[in-house]
C-alpha cells in the first residue's frame, strides 16, 4: 500500500530541515536523499499492486476463454 514509509519521509523532511537550519549541506542532502528513498518504495509498491492486479484479472479472462459453449 502506497504512503507505508511515510515514517522514512518524514524523517527525510526533519534532516533536510535540520540541514538547512544548520548549514549543514550534507545533512540537507541526506534528508532530500531519504526521502527520495522513500518515495521510490512507495512507487513500486504501488506497482507491484496494480501488477498484481493485471495478473489477477488476466487469469480470470484465461478460464473464461478457455471455456467451450456447447
Amino acid at each position: 500500500m502506497p504512503d507505508e514509509n511515510i515514517g522514512e519521509k518524514m524523517k527525510g523532511v526533519a534532516k533536510e530541515a535540520a540541514g538547512k537550519l544548520t548549514d549543514d549541506e550534507k545533512r540537507e542532502k541526506e534528508g532530500e536523499a531519504q526521502q527520495a528513498k522513500a518515495q521510490k518504495k512507495d512507487e513500486a509498491e504501488e506497482a507491484e499492486l496494480q501488477a498484481a492486479k493485471k495478473r489477477q484479472e488476466a487469469a480470470g479472462h484465461k478460464g473464461e476463454q478457455v471455456r467451450k459453449q456447447d
